[in-house]
């Protein structure tokens, strides 16, 4: 009999990622193929990473700075907070995945929203932890729920604001609720990926002042998405400096790569890219959400670079009929979705495409 992981390992569902272009293409022997699966920026990385990028790439050679020093020290004066309580990431997944090595044990449990992100759930159990998991409420994280579902033996609480796969997110009120019911000895780790996307909306809630005032608070943050850094792989987390002195002795030496710290430094300098990759979002998120409703699909209301529309059939079965389009999006029956699809905002003429394969190829309600 062959070598078997234990248990909590051989019970985790995989995580399942967007299907490659090239990979569509090739079995169903499409061309023009679009992927709008993953979340990505259209726009591309700024030009200024990309030239940043080009001048590094012979240092190829050397291991990068195992602590980030440049770009550390650029995200604490951009936040108002000092460089300890900065620390980086393979991006900020792999900063989920330290923080349940650091905190979590085989009695520790996390609390997590159902229909959250699914890599909070893995971490928790790939390290032996329990994930106690909280119904959301109208397709939004139920807070007070969480706060009560919180017992002796939580460490951790995970919040994605905005969330992942829904699009919603929390005001500061019901945030605020959470963070003062926190019990000691545990910490509220709050996921702001697609942050950059939901700032100007209505009571999206400012974190950093909370950590500032040393609230056993963790915000994780990325260059993968509004950034267009996804293929390199660089998030970071802002945190308290007696959390950052802990997930350091378990972060690898050498997590992320110099040319994404390279990269990422230049992005951060161009305000003008992201000023762009904003506004061209907001301009095509408001185009899918009014023509998919329009076309009789019920869609979430987003605040982030990506709908959730559900249609009248099996997920997977929708995802297959717009794959022979050339279409590519995201089925969430794997998070008890079952008759939904994530559609991210593309091009202009992305976007008319997938208006164009839904009205085609699936039924409306």
């Amino acid at each position: 009999m062959p070598l078997m992981p234990p248990d909590h390992i051989r019970q985790i569902r995989p995580y399942e990622p967007g299907k490659p272009v090239e990979e569509v293409e090739r079995e169903l022997g499409l061309s023009n193929t679009i992927k709008l699966a993953s979340n990505e920026n259209p726009l591309g990385p700024s030009p200024l990473a990309v030239k940043a990028l080009q001048r590094a790439i012979a240092t190829a050679n050397r291991y990068p700075d195992g602590g980030g020093y440049y770009l550390c020290h650029a995200l604490a004066e951009r936040n108002g907070v000092s460089a300890d309580q900065i620390v980086l990431g393979n991006g900020s997944t792999e900063l989920v995945e330290i923080l349940a090595r650091s905190y979590l044990g085989h009695d520790g449990n996390a609390v997590i929203s159902e229909q959250a992100f699914i890599m909070y759930q893995i971490a928790v159990q790939a390290v032996n932890g329990n994930a106690i998991m909280v119904p959301m409420k109208g397709r939004t994280h139920d807070l007070d729920a969480m706060a009560r579902a919180v017992n002796g033996k939580t460490r951790l609480i995970f919040v994605a604001n905005p969330n992942n796969p829904t699009g919603t997110s929390v005001g500061a009120a019901p945030l605020q609720r959470l963070l003062d019911a926190v019990p000691e000895g545990t910490l509220l780790v709050v996921d702001e990926a697609y942050r950059e996307y939901a700032e100007g909306f209505a009571d999206y809630p400012e974190t950093l002042p909370l950590v500032r005032q040393g609230a056993p608070l963790v915000v994780l943050r990325t260059f993968s998405k509004i950034y267009g850094l996804a293929g390199l792989r660089i998030g970071y987390a802002i945190a308290p400096q007696w959390v950052v002195r802990e997930v350091n002795k378990v972060r690898s030496p050498f997590n992320t790569n110099s040319l994404a710290q390279i990269a990422a430094l230049a992005a951060l300098k161009d305000r003008e890219h992201l000023e762009r990759s904003r506004q061209r979002n907001r301009e095509g998120l408001k185009v899918l959400q009014e023509g998919l409703s329009e076309l009789g699909f019920l869609v979430t209301p987003s605040v982030t670079n990506f709908v959730l529309v559900e249609v009248a059939q099996p997920a997977r079965a929708a995802f297959e009929r717009l794959l022979k389009l050339g279409v590519i999006v995201r089925p969430m029956d794997g998070y008890g979705i079952e008759q939904g699809l994530r559609v991210s905002v593309g091009t202009r003429e992305e976007n008319q495409r997938v208006l164009e394969a839904f009205d085609r190829a699936l039924k409306r309600p």
